[in-house]
Order: C-alpha cells, then sequence, then structure tokens
C-alpha cells in the first residue's frame, strides 16, 4: 500500500500545482443549457468511474499538495494523462478495501468473529470514505449559524474571527468563484458572436480574412486569455481588502496552503487539503478547486476550535450544543408527526434524575427517541483494531448503542406498568395509560452521519428478550424526510409505517444511506414487501428523489428516474456482477465465498 502510495506522489511531482487542481476542479464544474443537463452533470458521478469521487479527489489534492513541484514549467494536463492519475487512485481505493476482506475460507468457516469484525471494518471505512457528500451546502451553512453562534464571543477571542466572518468569507470565495467563470464564459460568447458574422461564401473573402486577423490580434483575445487565466483564482490581496488586515490575514492562515513535502499517505490520516483547501499557485494567487470544499474545512475549523476540551468553556459548550441538536430533533419530528402527537423532552424516570431526550406520544405508539451529536471517528486500516475502535465508540454513552441502550431502558420502564408517571423539562410531571395497548418504537437519532453501521446495526447491537432493534437516523436525512415527505402528501401515519416497516425489517437492510432506503420504500413496491427469508442490499440509484425536490426548489426541473424499474437487489449477487462491498472489482475476484454476500 505505501509503495502504491510513494509511487504516485513521485508521478504527481511532475505535475504543475494548476494544472492537476484544475483538472480535479473540472469534474465539479456544471456546464449546462437546461435543467436536466444541470442536474445530471450536478452528479459527479456522471463525469469519472472513481467509486466515491468527491472523497478520491479530496486526497488525490491532498496528495498533491504534499510533495514538491517539480514540473518546471512543463504542462500535464491532457485528459488521458488525468486518467491515469485517476486510475492510480481507484487502484489505491481497491487496495484499502480488499485490505479488510483479506479472509481465506478456513478463517471464515471456523472463525465467524473475525469474519464479522472485518467485515463491520469494511462498512466503516466505507462510511467514513463516503462522508462529505450528503449534506447540500444550506444545510452546512445553517447548521454553523445554529450550532455555533452562541458562542460567537468566545470563538473570536480564540480566532480574531466570529461565525458571521466565516459564512461572509466562504460566500466571497463562492462568488467571486462563480464570477470568473461567468466573466470567461462572457468573452467566450462574444467571440463567438464575432465568428457568426464572418461569411464564408463573401465573394470578397480577402475582406473576412482581415476582419478575423484584426479581432484575432486585438484586445479580445488578451482579455480572454486573462480571464481563462483568472478562473479559479483568488488573490489574498483581495481577502485583505475586503475583510481587513487582521481578519483578512487570520482567514488567509487558517485556510490556504503552500505546496510542499509532507508526510501525508493515508486516507484516514490528517489531509492537509481538506483542512485548507485554498492552495498557492505563486506568492499571491489561490488556488479554488470548489467553494464547497472550503465551507466543510470552515465547519470542521470552528467545530476543532470550539470542541477542545482544554476550553474554559468547554462544559458549556458541550450542553449547549446537546440542546441545540435536541431542539433540532425535536422542531423536525413535529414536522413530521404534526399536532396529534404530544411531545415530551428532556423525560427524567423520577423527578430531575435518570434523564432521556424526547418521548413522543402518536395514537397507539410511543416513540422513545433518544439523540447523540458525537462525531465520526476516522477508522484504522487494519481491520482489528479498526473493529475495537468502532465497536468501543458505538456502545459508548455518546455512541449509537449507548443511546440505544437508553431508549430501550425507558421502554422496559414503562411497558413494567399500565400507567406510569414520567417528568418532562426535568420536573413537569405527565401521565402515560392504558400502556398495555400501546406500541413503543425505540429511535436513535444522530447530528452526524455514520452511513451502514446506522442503516443496519444488528453487527454490533446484541438485542435481548425480544427486544427490537431501533430506528438510526441522523440529523440532514430527518431534514430531507420532511422534504421527501411533503413531496409525495406523505402524513404522519405514513411516517409511523415506514418505521414500523424500518425497524421490523432492520436486520435484513443493507444500504450506505437511510435516503437510499426511504426512496425505495415510497416509490419501489417489491421493498414494501416484508423481509423474511433473505437479506435486501439497496444500492445508490444514481440521481434520487431529494435530488430532484432540491433542483425544483432552485428552478431546475428534471425527470427522475423510473425508480420502479430498479428493483431491490437482493444479496444473491451474479459472480461476474460488480462487488456490493464497493471495491469496483467483479464478486467473484472479491467477496465470494466469504460469507458476506452470498
Amino acid at each position: 500500500m505505501e509503495e502504491m502510495v510513494n509511487k504516485l506522489k513521485e508521478k504527481l511531482e511532475t505535475y504543475d500545482t494548476r494544472d492537476l487542481l484544475g483538472m480535479i476542479s473540472i469534474r465539479f464544474m456544471t456546464f449546462a443549457n437546461d435543467g436536466e443537463e444541470v442536474a445530471f452533470q450536478s452528479d459527479i458521478f456522471n463525469k469519472t468511474n472513481l467509486m466515491s469521487p468527491q472523497k478520491q479527489y479530496l486526497y488525490l489534492a491532498g496528495l498533491l499538495m504534499s510533495t514538491t513541484d517539480l514540473s518546471k514549467g512543463i504542462s500535464h494536463d491532457s485528459e488521458s494523462e488525468f486518467i491515469g492519475i485517476e486510475k492510480d487512485i481507484q487502484a489505491i481505493t481497491s487496495k484499502y478495501i480488499l485490505g479488510f476482506m483479506d479472509l481465506d475460507e478456513e478463517t471464515i468457516k471456523n472463525d465467524p468473529e473475525k469474519a464479522k469484525k472485518h467485515f463491520v471494518s469494511a462498512e466503516a471505512f466505507s462510511s467514513y470514505f463516503d462522508m462529505g457528500i450528503l449534506r447540500y451546502d444550506e444545510q452546512t451553512l445553517s447548521l454553523i449559524k445554529d450550532l455555533y453562534s452562541p458562542f460567537d464571543i468566545e470563538l473570536e477571542a480564540l480566532t480574531s474571527l466570529c461565525v458571521s466572518d466565516y459564512i461572509d468569507f466562504y460566500h466571497f470565495i463562492s462568488s467571486a468563484f462563480e464570477e470568473s467563470f461567468k466573466a470567461c464564459q462572457k468573452v467566450q460568447a462574444e467571440i463567438f458572436d464575432f465568428l457568426d458574422t464572418l461569411d464564408p461564401r463573401s465573394p470578397n473573402i480577402n475582406n473576412e480574412y482581415k476582419k478575423l486577423l484584426e479581432f484575432v490580434r486585438g484586445n479580445k483575445r488578451n482579455e480572454f486569455q486573462s480571464k481563462i487565466n483568472g478562473v479559479n483564482i483568488i488573490c489574498t490581496t483581495d481577502i485583505v481588502a475586503e475583510f481587513g488586515e487582521v481578519k483578512g490575514n487570520a482567514l488567509i492562515n487558517a485556510f490556504s496552503l503552500q505546496r510542499q513535502e509532507r508526510d501525508f499517505t493515508y486516507y484516514n490520516g490528517k489531509n492537509p487539503f481538506a483542512k485548507q483547501p485554498l492552495c498557492y499557485v505563486d506568492e499571491s494567487q489561490l488556488f479554488v478547486i470548489h467553494p464547497k470544499f472550503l465551507l466543510n474545512a470552515i465547519f470542521d475549523y470552528i467545530t476543532d476550535i470550539l470542541e477542545n476540551p482544554q476550553n474554559t468553556f468547554a462544559a458549556k459548550y458541550k450542553k449547549s450544543k446537546a440542546d441545540i441538536v435536541e431542539n433540532f430533533f425535536l422542531t423536525h419530528l413535529k414536522s413530521l408527526l404534526g399536532e396529534k402527537a404530544i411531545y415530551h423532552s428532556q423525560v427524567c424516570e423520577e423527578r430531575g434524575t435518570k434523564e432521556h431526550d424526547i418521548l413522543v406520544e402518536f395514537d397507539k405508539y410511543i416513540l422513545v427517541a433518544e439523540v447523540k451529536a458525537s462525531k465520526v471517528r476516522e477508522p484504522f486500516f487494519n481491520p482489528e483494531k479498526a473493529y475495537q475502535r468502532i465497536y468501543d465508540h458505538f456502545h459508548s454513552d455518546s455512541g449509537i448503542g449507548g443511546a440505544y441502550k437508553q431508549a430501550i431502558i425507558l421502554k422496559e420502564l414503562i411497558e413494567k406498568n399500565q400507567s406510569i408517571t414520567l417528568f418532562e423539562n426535568k420536573s413537569q410531571a405527565f401521565t402515560i395509560s392504558n400502556i398495555s395497548q400501546k406500541i413503543i418504537l425505540p429511535i436513535v437519532l444522530t447530528l452526524n452521519q455514520f452511513g451502514s453501521i446506522a442503516v443496519n446495526t444488528s453487527q454490533l447491537i446484541q438485542t435481548e428478550d425480544n427486544q427490537p432493534y431501533p430506528w438510526v437516523c441522523n440529523l440532514h436525512d430527518m431534514e430531507n424526510i420532511i422534504e421527501i415527505n411533503t413531496y409525495l402528501n406523505k402524513g404522519p401515519s405514513n411516517f409511523i409505517d415506514y418505521i414500523l416497516w424500518r425497524i421490523n425489517n432492520h436486520a435484513h437492510i443493507y444500504s450506505s444511506d437511510e435516503l437510499d432506503v426511504l426512496e425505495n420504500y415510497y416509490l419501489n413496491n417489491k421493498a414494501t414487501i416484508k423481509i423474511t427469508n433473505s437479506d435486501t442490499i439497496i444500492m445508490p440509484n444514481g440521481p434520487s428523489l431529494i435530488d430532484k425536490i432540491y433542483f425544483e426548489k432552485h428552478g431546475i426541473p428534471y425527470t427522475l428516474p423510473a425508480m420502479e424499474k430498479k428493483p431491490v437487489r437482493r444479496t444473491k449477487v451474479g459472480r461476474n456482477e460488480l462487488c456490493p462491498c464497493g471495491s469496483g472489482i467483479k464478486f467473484k475476484k472479491c467477496c465470494i465465498r466469504k460469507g458476506i454476500y452470498d
């Protein structure tokens, strides 16, 4: 593995910084004439054969900026050369995934626990590997404002910048980025307009040729070249002029990166580009691949600053964040279940003690929801160590397993009684009656996205006494579920039916994303059949319903491919099909006979 990465880094040394970053940037650009094309091109999977393009390009940029520039002005910007580098990245990625599956048949047969550890580690790596593509920019901006604005004073004392400064910086970079492309396109359009004025059938062709020469030698050619050179470029002097010397330099220092030799090798290492995505191409010019990388870096930067346990306000911040996230979910549950439900927050078993997060009474159902705001932890490459790290975090008080345990404690307490008095807001009594006629549903709600290990927790949770598995949902998926339910005219009963179906079939459903499961449930009739005899793998469908809703909100209508024609994939995988693990390799050369998908 290390040899493969170092070989790629040697190749990258011969590439000019601007050339390679420019090629990456093109993959994220959307050039289109109508809504259909915008929707198609905005899905980066349509432009590449990479298995997780955003994460892989992020890694590639990190590797490039961790090398010395030995290009000596030689241009390497051809499409074929770039495809070669993409193949190198794909090979390294496949090596990663296959490392988790490196088990012989004898080990699988005689040591199923070891096989399970490898499988869970592979799932966790895949989930971590795909993070960063499942949140719209508007959601990230809203999250930054809501989570961190209450600590503006503390943030400014630590960084010389408040939340609005960071957000204004993102908008400044984003606007300059868009304007540079529009300026280039404008000059290009003027050139095409001029060319249309030429008459190749003119009886005086010399006149037409003279007009062309004059145009080429004029200012328009230089203007076009100048605009081309300015695409993706932000000058540090412009940043200082906009934000002032103190704040401008603070922003530049926080998010700009010099290219130099660094000890960055592996995916789960500290990627310098992810933290500082504005790359120097000379002493005063910064290259912007895409503003979304800056926005993610801003979110992570502020999070790391405020969540430092050494801060004097650490305890206050931790409680404030937990309360804000809990309120997010309470608000979203009210949107989904409406006015007929009864909502209780900060629920205590006894007055002021043994606290739980949210309890909702709806018809004959009781939703016991525990909320967690812990981070996604980067997995180790070693499957054994990775599994232990995943297991420990999962079952900690701040993990999904810890939340599930809390939900089951309250569920069991309620079920022991025909009527019970609990306390909301820690001290206000309320009573639940006719409990024997109620169905209690355990729910775990997370701020962050945990991918496939949240969609199916059966590999890590051992249920007892016929207790159900939980339904697990992250904040942004719940926001999107609200959008989908509204778009499809689904009401509270539809939402409850979905949770029931998910809990009843929880251990049999495999997917990297809860939204893929929901969309199949609503739009694919086969998905609603109760799964009793075999597991189901729900694969991503490319353009999704939430994408359709998002684009239509922005005035870009497009037709969603008929999902009914894409049946749910069962675990019976053809030998020559791509392996469901996501390695990009045929099933017969990957996970066949390993007891995972067969």
